[in-house]
């Protein structure tokens, strides 16, 4: 299974690479790209839930264009293919789950959600080998991982309650739980530290503190959007559970479970983003083992269709014309529906018309 993951690695970092974004974003993906090359002093910068120092760090020490940026999203999200394979021990799983149409899309920008989604993959597979008994020192392991993910994104709070419910129901012993508890503060370091400096507000939510808390969407035609766009990358795992079934694990299901509770009601413009957890969790579940060759082949292809088909559809639909004035030069159907990025170089003439300056959001303020 190594080797096969290393292959699913390399094979989709040059897939994503080729067809990555080449230059400028849009919204988050431009201002990141705008914090990593021109700088942000996130010790004293608002709103660290917003931040993720350590995508910051990481791209800023590789990353010497908005393209260079980009392939940091583009690395993450080979490295996730591949330890989904690794966690599902089936390589059809790890490539079904790169072809997946949001996970193609957030590794073709410059996004934390790669990175964010690579940290859940590999403290998770740490958690699957304690589960399967391999010893208690990889729930030692998985828990420093999980506090190192926290560094990046809140996301990783989670599933905190379901690694302490199943420590619980297995009886770890007090002094694993302690180690345990140890390695998480010191991977955690840094975001315990805000949270003493900032407070918790600043750290947990930011300015979203309406948003995790809602129930229901301020804009219902902005949430189906959304979910429509999630059904793309969720219609494999979904036809895949009714072919086959999925594994009876309590702890891999409580993880689904609150990723896809979040998911499902975090009504932010771009929430769709936020969906890629709670797919690896879905796919964890699947039982691959009965998933044949032609049916492999067959689902590979309806993941490249899916996109042709939604692009055919949003592009019939009438054009909003606020969107288009916020976003001038985007073709949205082509934005929304396909992954690929490689030809969309719609914010670089917009920030060329405004100057050459760009954060992402530069058009929107321009409009307002």
């Amino acid at each position: 299974m190594v080797k096969k993951s290393i292959f699913i690695f390399f094979g989709f970092c040059a897939l994503y690479a080729l067809t990555a974004q080449r230059g400028l974003g849009w919204g988050d993906s431009g201002q990141f790209q705008s914090w990593i090359l021109e700088g942000c002093d996130f010790n004293n910068a608002k709103g660290f839930s917003n931040l993720h120092p350590p995508y910051i760090v990481t791209a800023r020490a590789v990353a010497k264009t908005p393209f260079g940026v980009t392939l940091v999203s583009s690395f993450f999200g080979a490295l996730c293919a591949a330890g989904v394979a690794a966690c599902c021990r089936s390589a059809t799983a790890g490539v079904l789950f790169g072809l997946s149409h949001m996970v193609w899309w957030l590794s073709c920008v410059a996004e934390v959600q790669t990175m964010n989604l690579a940290f859940t993959v590999a403290e998770t597979w740490a958690f699957l080998k304690w589960l399967d008994g391999r010893g208690n020192r990889w729930f030692v392991v998985a828990s420093a991982l999980a506090g190192a993910h926290l560094e990046v994104h809140n996301f990783a709070l989670l599933a905190i309650p379901v690694y302490i419910t199943a420590a619980a129901v297995r009886r770890l012993p007090i002094r694993t739980a302690l180690l345990s508890a140890l390695a998480f503060a010191a991977g955690a370091s840094y975001w315990i530290y805000a949270l003493f400096t900032r407070g918790a507000v600043d750290v947990l939510v930011g300015a979203y503190g309406a948003k995790v808390a809602g129930i229901l969407p301020s804009n219902w035609k902005t949430s189906a959007f959304n979910l429509a766009l999630a059904a793309m990358s969720f219609t494999v795992p979904a036809i895949l559970a009714l072919r086959h079934g999925v594994k009876r694990s309590p702890f891999i299901a409580a993880l689904f479970a609150v990723n896809a509770i979040f998911f499902s009601r975090y009504f932010v413009p771009d929430q769709a983003t936020f969906l890629m957890p709670t797919l690896f969790f879905a796919y964890l579940a699947i039982r691959w083992d009965a998933v044949n060759a032609k049916e492999t082949g067959f689902l590979a292809g309806l993941q490249l269709l899916l996109p042709a088909i939604a692009f055919c559809a949003l592009r019939e639909l009438p054009q909003d014309p606020e969107r288009a004035r916020r976003h001038p030069y985007r073709n949205d159907a082509a934005y929304f529906a396909l992954p690929w990025k490689h030809n969309d170089d719609s914010a670089d003439r917009c920030a060329a018309a405004l100057g050459g300056v760009w954060d992402g959001y530069n058009a929107e303020r321009s409009a307002r």
